[in-house]
């Protein structure tokens, strides 16, 4: 989805605290930026909130995506960057409505693939004011000179493809949440974690057998010498016993 598909791509920088819009770039200028060819020095050393817009006919937003990337202290964008920005706003779900229906919307919230939300942030949505309606009105002014003619599916084909995509997008919520960021089951990692837990099971369970006998023992030991003592005051009383017997009798 390029302009010469008949749609426009527009990257656009939002102020601290995302109450407007500081800069708006081709996409391809973000591309180059991206390759080390221009700096950012307004942003210096600090995190970007951006957008990224897909543009169709009557410079209608057709689709958002919230997204943020780092620039260093020189102004020069982390050339690690790499969301699929273009795949994320073709997955995305219904967004809020700019007048011509619903439009696709990625964000932190709402991301087509969860281990990609980390990347994203989470605009505000509703109102004259919102990151959307800002962005709409900053492509209105058309300040790019762009000239797309595409549009993307009505706002009820729109909704549709949202109600098909959020049962696979929950199955993936629960895949990343249970096998790790990448969604993927890797059975020797399971095999080798159940196997470590049950060592341990069985560790602590053998180190408690093992204090639980040694108290048994040290109570068997203390009852023998105790036993011990009994036996020995008893035959001192029966010697004495004896002994007053025999001078009882007379004996000598």
């Amino acid at each position: 989805m390029t302009e010469c598909d008949d749609f426009a791509e527009v990257v656009l920088l939002f102020e601290p605290g995302c109450e407007g819009i500081t800069q708006e770039l081709h996409f391809s200028d973000f591309e180059s930026l991206l390759e080390g060819s221009g700096t950012l020095e307004q942003f210096a050393a600090s995190i970007v909130n951006a957008s990224y817009v897909l543009v169709g006919n009557a410079l209608s937003v057709q689709g958002l995506v919230f997204f943020t990337f780092r620039v260093d202290e020189d102004g020069h964008v982390d050339p690690a960057f790499n969301l699929p920005l273009r795949y994320l706003v073709e997955m995305a779900g219904a967004g809020p409505d700019l007048g011509t229906g619903p439009i696709r919307l990625a964000c932190r919230g709402k991301c087509p693939v969860p281990w990609h939300s980390v990347n994203l942030w989470e605009p505000v949505l509703e109102g004259e004011n919102s990151a959307a309606q800002l962005a709409q009105k900053q492509i209105w002014r058309n300040r790019l000179a762009l000239k797309p003619k595409g549009r993307l599916e009505t706002a009820t084909e729109e909704l549709e493809l949202e109600d098909v995509l959020v049962d696979q997008r929950k199955l993936e919520q629960r895949l990343t949440e249970t096998f790790g960021e990448n969604g993927k089951v890797n059975l020797e990692s399971l095999i080798r974690q159940h196997s470590e837990q049950l060592s341990k099971v069985s560790d602590r369970y053998r180190g408690d057998l093992e204090r639980q006998q040694q108290v048994y023992l040290d109570q068997i030991r203390n009852c023998r010498d105790e036993i011990q003592k009994l036996k020995s005051a008893l035959r001192n009383e029966q010697e004495r016993s004896r002994r007053l017997q025999q001078l009882l009798r007379g004996d000598p």
